[in-house]
């Protein structure tokens, strides 16, 4: 494994960042994921202008949000904490999901992808068509909210897999796709999962009043205001990759996630994982409970 690199050539103006070499006894290659730009992409607000109305045999009826804000601002981790923690075989559970946080839906370059398992023969049972040809009376299968929850938290258990330096196949069998043949396959999923919902995060000229408005690059004439929620997940695990910060573990025996931030107690993030234990107060508590009964049960046994 080696050192996080950077190289800037400036005469062609191409910038290569390098993170950690991965090598697996299985695979045929040698891997450096690289980005085009080392710098984090901003986090948009997510687009929630829809909201699930109805579900009749699997497939959701869309209205216009009447209640509510039409955005929500995700947290920087989210994709640690609220993705990873939805039940997926629970349809209630799912639409309450998209219903909070955003529609999740297959973008047009993974709905048409060949290589990654499970899009083309799920779609065979769809009776509904891919979210992106909705005309005026949209609807979802709720099989696409749920087959794109799946790629993208198999998408971020391999890249949490190859930053530990491990075999990556299980990142996609523990959300039930079948296993890629070998490494190499694996990191073109990654990929083929990523880049698609990476387009909405391109920069843009964008045009301000020039007055004393309050206004900003964020709310400017050509600015993008909010992304769909596939991009915003996108964004946060390619902020991850091109930081390379170090993951820590949460030492609360169910838990055991994988974490950059510590959640406190208002769910927001902002305190970095050197020195810590836990990826919540929560989870800290929770321990320092169980730890608690152990040693008084310790006690009234002796």
């Amino acid at each position: 494994m080696e050192s996080i690199l950077i190289q800037d050539e400036f005469k062609n103006q191409v910038f290569a960042y390098s993170i950690k070499t991965y090598s697996s006894g299985e695979s045929a290659m040698t891997y450096d994921l690289a980005t085009n730009q080392p710098v984090s992409v901003p986090l948009m607000l997510v687009d929630t202008r829809r909201e699930i109305a109805s579900v009749k045999r699997g497939v959701a009826g869309l209205r216009t949000r009447i209640e509510g804000s039409i955005a929500v601002d995700l947290p920087s981790d989210f994709h640690h904490h609220e993705l990873m923690d939805v039940d997926l075989s629970d349809q209630k559970a799912v639409i309450e999901f998209s219903d909070q946080y955003g529609l999740a839906w297959l973008p047009q370059a993974v709905d048409l992808s060949v290589e990654l398992p499970s899009v083309q023969t799920a779609r065979r049972d769809w009776a509904q068509a891919p979210y992106y040809r909705a005309g005026n009376d949209p609807r979802i299968e709720v099989g696409e909210i749920q087959l794109a929850l799946r790629l993208l938290r198999a998408a971020m258990r391999s890249w949490i897999a190859y930053s530990d330096n491990l075999v990556l196949s299980d990142a996609w069998s523990t959300e039930n796709f079948s296993p890629p043949i070998g490494d190499d396959q694996a990191m073109r999923w990654l990929l083929a999962v990523i880049n698609p919902g990476l387009v909405s995060s391109h920069p843009a000229v964008v045009l301000v009043d020039a007055g004393a408005t309050g206004q900003n690059r964020m709310v400017g004439l050509g600015a993008t205001h909010v992304v769909p929620f596939y991009d915003a997940i996108c964004a946060r695990i390619y902020n991850d990759i091109v930081t390379g910060a170090p993951y820590a573990y949460c030492e609360n025996e169910p838990c055991n996630r994988r974490f950059l931030t510590k959640r406190t107690t208002n769910d927001r993030s902002k305190v970095r994982t050197t020195g810590l234990h836990y990826c919540s107060d929560r989870c800290k508590r929770n321990q320092d409970s169980r730890q608690y009964r152990r040693r008084q049960k310790s006690r009234e046994e002796n």
